[in-house]
């Protein structure tokens, strides 16, 4: 049984017979009856009487009209899901981003993805850089946005933008109206850290490895999940931490948190959109990928 036989079946019912059903659907009205022929015989039940009035439906084939009619609908509702898919008039988006672009970067696209593609739905999960590209790998979301990239070469990684760490201090911290410190300064007090996963621990890392600076003289007082939480350390007064600037541009305008610079260092990392190296994007999640590359031109090279 396909498709085709019940577009035929319901032709000849609606029509009451077998001749003019066939003109319908352009087909000669032998090739019907074998079809309508095969249909019997496939449900072991009569479907139509042929009288000389045409084709009258059974029992058997009022009950299996129902059943058909209903099927062929779930169909054109199929189609037109798909269509409506293509045409981006609805939809819904997966996609993972780490702290700083979940809370700055997507946030800034959404009202043009909500304004050029009103039917898409934006769904996000937000974690560190690695367990976001984890959710990529494992097909749980189609695109990342992350502050980190890895060497996976199942992964390919499109570059957006830069975002420089600054390193802070609150008000209560003895460096608060310092304008520079020096590297042996940065080990004489307890700083705050994201966890290792992180794309910021992994731009730190690598800027001390660049100036040849042992770790190891660090005193790290904590490492904690999420940039808000260092930042919540951070204006209580305790310690130091190297965040992104973006995320603490208000506090710094406010006078909230200081910004102190470090002799011999920049922190610069970049922002990726990452996706699945071989795998089909879906329409919505090209149109993200458009605006992402349009509001941030490093993307274009």
């Amino acid at each position: 049984m396909n498709l085709r036989q019940l577009d035929l079946f319901v032709a000849v019912a609606e029509t009451g017979s077998f001749s003019r059903g066939a003109e319908i659907i352009c087909l000669t009205q032998s090739t019907v009856s074998q079809h309508i022929a095969a249909l019997e015989d496939e449900v072991d039940t009569r479907l139509f009487d042929r009288t000389q009035q045409g084709a009258l439906l059974t029992p058997g084939g009022e009950v299996f009209l129902r059943h058909a009619r209903r099927i062929l609908a779930e169909r054109d509702q199929l189609y037109q899901g798909m269509a409506n898919f293509n045409g981006l008039s609805e939809g819904d988006l997966l996609i993972g981003a780490s702290n700083i672009p979940a809370n700055h970067l997507i946030p800034e696209i959404l009202p043009r993805l909500a304004q050029t593609y009103p039917g898409v739905s934006l769904n996000m999960q937000s974690g560190d850089s690695q367990t976001v590209l984890q959710s990529l790998l494992s097909a749980e979301v189609e695109l990342a946005v992350v502050g980190g990239r890895s060497d996976n070469k199942k992964l390919e990684f499109l570059p957006l933008g830069s975002d420089v760490l600054v390193l802070i201090v609150g008000r209560k911290h003895p460096w608060y109206g310092k304008g520079m410190i020096s590297l042996n300064d940065l080990t004489q007090q307890p700083m705050v850290v994201r966890e290792k996963s992180s794309g910021s621990e992994q731009a730190l890392l690598r800027e001390l490895q660049r100036i040849n600076f042992d770790t190891g003289q660090l005193q790290i007082a904590a490492r904690l999940g999420s940039n808000e939480g260092v930042r919540q350390v951070v204006l209580s007064g305790f310690g130091c931490a190297f965040v992104s600037e973006l995320s603490v541009r208000h506090e710094l305008e406010a006078g909230d948190l200081w910004q102190v610079s470090v002799g011999g260092m920049r922190v610069e990392r970049k922002f990726w959109l990452a996706s699945l190296r071989g795998r089909s994007l879906s329409p919505a999640a090209i149109a993200l990928s458009r605006l992402l590359q349009e509001a941030y031109p490093a993307a274009k090279n």
